[in-house]
């Protein structure tokens, strides 16, 4: 039967609270609103059903770890969460929506975004002796309080361009992360990649020839599919992983971000596959984040695949 074999039927309420969990860990990848709203709901859910198995006798402890490490996680993220939501006001609104009885500290987290303002604006008053003093100090401390991202600033802006259809517009907001950062290969990827779709061979292989040189071939690509997966290029990163799954030593990392494209795609059987690779090179390197999170993601994709866990014996 192999590896990816499981029992059919009906899931429990052990395996859907796995799966819900799973969910949750997922959507604290990318904090976006509607990844926020997938949170919320999978975590209400899931301390529904763990609430119940506790009850009955089950031993859930496994699970309630990791439901405390998806809490820590949130109680960290408070302030990206509550912001990607649109602040304050629709966060409460979205979480008494989902689940209004809940009480959790890491279900209210406007209180805990709260709680750092106040704390930061207790730092500034602690230390502020007069107007000029408050000034010198927060001039100083600004850039530890808020510190620059050139990078990720540039790839956001770009990214909300595409999203509007402006190849142009996202150029330029590239350039500008360049102008900051130029030795930036994920800003490099970053422009070959759109000047491509603008028609400009040139442009594109020079962009990639100096990120290539930056990083060497391995950490070139996986930091060129990480940005294809961004832009939907799932058949890009597919031959790109491909390549280094056949030409580097425990390409646990290749067949890992293989296996998101093949999900892209909806080919769950291949995704699991690759996501099993994944795990046992992990595994045997010593990486133990890659090895569970394989896992974690290997269990979620086996209950959505067709056929309720059984993979199929034809090679795709």
């Amino acid at each position: 039967m192999g590896k990816l074999q499981q029992e059919t039927g009906i899931l429990n309420e052990a395996d859907a609270l796995r799966a819900l969990i799973g969910e949750c860990e997922k959507a604290l990848v990318v904090i976006d609103a509607q990844n926020v709203r997938l949170l919320l709901t999978s975590l209400a859910e899931a301390h529904r059903l763990l609430d119940g198995l506790r009850t009955s006798g089950a031993d859930v402890r496994a699970e309630e770890a990791r439901l405390q490490t998806v809490a820590e996680r949130m109680i960290r993220n408070a302030g990206q969460i509550v912001a990607a939501v649109g602040g304050t006001q629709k966060f409460i609104a979205l979480r008494r929506q989902i689940a209004p009885h809940l009480r959790e500290r890491w279900w209210n987290l406007e209180e805990e975004v709260a709680a750092a303002r106040r704390q930061l604006l207790r730092r500034f008053a602690i230390g502020a002796a007069a107007l000029v003093a408050i000034g010198i100090a927060g001039f100083l401390l600004r850039g530890v309080l808020f510190p620059p991202n050139p990078v990720g600033d540039a790839v956001f802006a770009a990214q909300a361009a595409l999203r509007e259809g402006d190849v142009q517009k996202a150029i330029e907001a590239i350039e500008s992360g360049l102008g900051v950062e130029p030795a930036s290969a994920t800003l490099l990827i970053w422009k070959a990649v759109l000047l491509e779709r603008q028609n400009n061979p040139s442009g594109s292989a020079a962009a990639l020839e100096t990120a290539r040189s930056a990083l060497g071939e391995k950490d070139y690509l996986l930091e060129k599919a990480q940005v294809n997966l961004l832009l939907g290029e799932n058949d890009r990163v597919i031959a790109d992983m491909t390549y280094l799954i056949e030409t580097t030593p425990d390409p646990a990392e290749a067949y890992y971000i293989r296996a998101t494209a093949f999900e892209n795609k909806n080919e769950l059987w291949r995704a699991i596959r690759d996501l099993e690779a994944a795990s046992e090179i992990a595994e045997r390197i010593g990486n133990d984040t890659l090895f569970a999170t394989a896992r974690v993601r290997m269990g979620v994709l086996m209950q959505a695949a067709p056929g309720a866990g059984v993979a199929p014996t034809a090679t795709p």
